[in-house]
């Protein structure tokens, strides 16, 4: 009965271990958010994320809701654009050196650059 037990026990620790290893790390999260009253520049209903993940940075565009093509599909307009090896800090300051980059993540030829949503983000 106790060899049982703690067999069981063994079996359980070792799942936690699994479990606890296949779990990403993820650090910083900015989300940009237009002052209040002023139109958005990136549309209505667009998005715009940037998250570090595994020591790359990702910025996220979501020109609009995804859209509902059946009850059970869904079609996401989402770009993303990964700096591979750089931290949230100097991806922002590559992007804004880089406006082409921007202007191929949204998409659409703006002339505005990355700078204008830069100073609007709220990072966590």
């Amino acid at each position: 009965m106790k060899i049982n037990q703690l067999s069981r026990g063994l079996s359980l620790v070792c799942l936690m271990g699994l479990i606890g290893c296949t779990q990403q790390t993820t650090g910083r999260i900015c989300e940009y958010t237009p002052a209040a009253g002023q139109p958005n520049p990136l549309g209505e209903k667009a998005s715009f994320r940037i998250r570090e993940q595994e020591g790359n940075t990702i910025f996220t565009y979501q020109p609009d809701p995804s859209e509902m093509l059946e009850e059970t599909i869904e079609l996401s307009g989402r770009r993303e654009l990964t700096y591979r090896n750089t931290d949230l800090d100097t991806a922002r300051v590559k992007l804004i050196q880089n406006p082409e980059h921007y202007k191929r993540l949204i998409d659409k030829k703006t002339p505005q650059d990355f700078a204008a949503v830069n100073e609007s983000l709220t990072c966590q």
